[in-house]
């Protein structure tokens, strides 16, 4: 791994990250507050979303050279080859999650099937008091399935000269659109679910795709600063909200900073990284984490409603303090094997027909 990732072949890091991504994920819904802290667990959700906008961008990127430098009509073809792949690779696992959550009594989807099977259930969820059991996180993906529908049309049809104006403009809508639902929308009590609010991600990551293409060397000098200065920042900004004095107006930003942070983060890791943090990431149990972390993130939040079904001890007067730790652990195995499950009979056999569309399996 290193400098070879670049050229088209898998970027085992990235994996690495996606395994430290995914599990703090799962800290955030399954461990107790009092034991997290102060600790943002949940912004493996906002790498995944950036490295999503970074991966595809890159794909379609490609996918446009090819197209242009065939001399043909290439534009529709190549938007329903890339929906193809896509739905191959992301919808089968995706909809075998929601099967589940609904076999196992996750309410919320037993009440609006039709918004999660048709992929507008952040809209749903963004007017919801709470989060709903089981399948919280399902807004994410929603998400994520409206932008491989629209991003390749964005990417085709925006003229060559225009890409990098029209990226830098979704990483300025979404902080505006965070401004303006707090202010005159009240009534959406989760924002971050509006699709708008999510373009900061895909758009900084489609930002760092555009930069590569265009000769930008991995880890640049430039970029990396940048990305220390938005750390930087994100964190000032969400320790003054950790504390419960957010600094008014630059809350709006705080997502857009951890995106460029994030950016960087993407960047450096392409280059490689060496001593223990890169034994650590390519070590074969993160790797293993890594290649299981779609389904970890797709079946992890109905496992509790399918062991509170079929394991209700676990939920018995023992189960208090740190014994909690059991079942936490019970927990993970459980999300382990319908996760393994899922990348050997649904994910893996995706990935073979992705190859016959014509795409190596290694981009991805």
């Amino acid at each position: 791994m290193t400098q070879q990732s670049v050229a088209g072949t898998r970027n085992t890091q990235l994996d690495g990250l996606r395994a430290f991504a995914v599990l703090g994920v799962m800290v955030h819904h399954w461990v107790p507050a009092s034991w997290r802290g102060p600790l943002p667990f949940e912004i493996g959700l906002f790498f995944f979303l950036t490295l999503t906008g970074f991966l595809i961008t890159r794909i379609l990127l490609r996918d446009r050279a090819a197209g242009e430098a065939g001399g043909q009509r290439w534009r529709v073809g190549g938007f329903f080859q890339f929906e193809k792949r896509r739905m191959l690779r992301i919808l089968i696992p995706c909809y075998a999650a929601m099967l589940f959550a609904l076999l196992v009594g996750a309410s919320d989807i037993r009440r609006h099937p039709f918004a999660y099977f048709g992929h507008w259930s952040n809209f749903h969820m963004a007017w919801m008091h709470g989060w709903p059991s089981g399948t919280a996180h399902y807004w994410t993906l929603a998400i994520q399935m409206q932008f491989y529908l629209l991003w390749p049309l964005v990417v085709f049809l925006t003229p060559r000269r225009w890409l990098t104006a029209a990226f830098v403009a979704c990483v300025i809508v979404a902080p505006l659109a965070r401004m303006i639902l707090a202010w005159y929308f009240p009534e959406i009590h989760h924002p971050e679910a509006i699709t708008l609010t999510a373009l900061d991600y895909f758009g900084c990551g489609a930002l760092l795709a555009l930069a590569m293409e265009r000769g930008m060397k991995v880890d640049d000098s430039r970029l990396k600063l940048a990305a220390s200065l938005a750390f930087g920042g994100y964190a000032v900004l969400y320790i003054f909200q950790a504390c419960k004095h957010p600094l008014p107006g630059l809350g709006y930003v705080q997502q857009t900073l951890l995106a460029g942070a994030f950016t960087g983060l993407i960047s450096r890791t392409l280059a490689g990284f060496g001593g223990a943090l890169g034994r650590i990431l390519d070590s074969p149990a993160v790797q293993h984490v890594g290649k299981l972390s779609f389904g970890l993130y797709l079946f992890h939040t109905p496992v509790p409603l399918f062991l509170g079904w079929v394991c209700p001890w676990l939920w018995g007067a023992w189960f208090v303090g740190y014994w909690q730790i059991i079942r936490l652990i019970i927990f993970t195995l459980t999300s382990w094997g319908l996760a393994y499950l899922c990348w050997k009979y649904l994910e893996s056999r995706a990935m073979k027909e992705t190859l016959v569309c014509g795409h190596p399996k290694g981009r991805r």
